[in-house]
C-alpha cells in the first residue's frame, strides 16, 4: 500500500505537527460518538489507509499525517455490523463522496507557492480540484468542491494546510 505523505508525513509526525479533531467520514453527529468508548475500535482496523486513530476517551479520529481518506467506506461497514442501525457511523449514497465534517485552510505566510516557490502539492493530491490557484501562483481551497479528506494535508512540504473538524 502507497501512503501519500511519503517523506511529508514522516517529517511531520516527526516535528509534532498536531491536527484538529477531526471526525470519520459518515459520523452522524458528535452525539453518536458517545457509543465508541463501548467498541473495540474495529472502524480502525478496518481503514486501509491506517488513519483513523482512537484517543484516550476512545473516541475515533481521523489523523491525516501520512494519509488521507479515500472515502472507501470500509469503517462505516465495521460500525454497522458491531451496531446495526444504532451505529455511529452511517453510509450515505450521493455522487459525491460524503464529506468530512471539517473545514481546510491554507496559510499563505508558510504556503511555498504564495512565498513564490513553486509547488502544487496540495493541488497534484486533490481528486476533487478543489485547489485553485489564482492569479497562477496563490492557491486557495475551494470549499465548495473540497471533501476534507486530508490528501492535500499529507502532501503539503511546508506544513502549510490546516483541517479543523466542525461536527457539533
Amino acid at each position: 500500500m502507497q501512503k501519500r505523505g511519503g517523506i511529508f508525513g514522516v517529517l511531520s509526525a516527526a516535528f509534532g505537527r498536531k491536527a484538529d479533531f477531526i471526525p470519520l467520514p459518515y459520523v452522524k453527529n458528535l452525539h453518536a460518538l458517545h457509543k465508541c468508548v463501548q467498541c473495540e475500535g474495529k472502524c480502525a482496523t478496518s481503514c486501509p489507509e491506517h488513519i483513523i486513530i482512537k484517543n484516550a476517551n476512545s473516541t475515533p479520529y481521523l489523523n491525516f499525517m501520512i494519509a488521507g481518506c479515500v472515502f472507501c467506506e470500509q469503517c462505516a461497514h465495521a460500525c454497522q455490523e458491531l451496531w446495526g442501525d444504532e451505529a455511529p457511523l452511517e453510509i450515505v449514497h450521493t455522487q459525491q463522496p460524503s464529506a468530512i465534517a471539517a473545514k481546510v485552510c491554507i496559510d499563505p505566510l508558510t504556503c511555498l507557492a504564495w512565498q513564490k516557490t513553486p509547488c502544487m502539492s496540495c493541488k497534484d493530491a486533490c481528486g476533487e480540484n478543489a485547489v485553485i490557484f489564482s492569479g497562477g501562483l496563490y492557491p486557495q481551497i475551494d470549499l465548495g468542491r473540497c471533501s476534507a479528506c486530508g490528501l492535500c494535508y499529507a502532501r503539503c512540504p511546508s506544513f502549510s494546510i490546516t483541517i479543523k473538524g466542525t461536527l457539533t
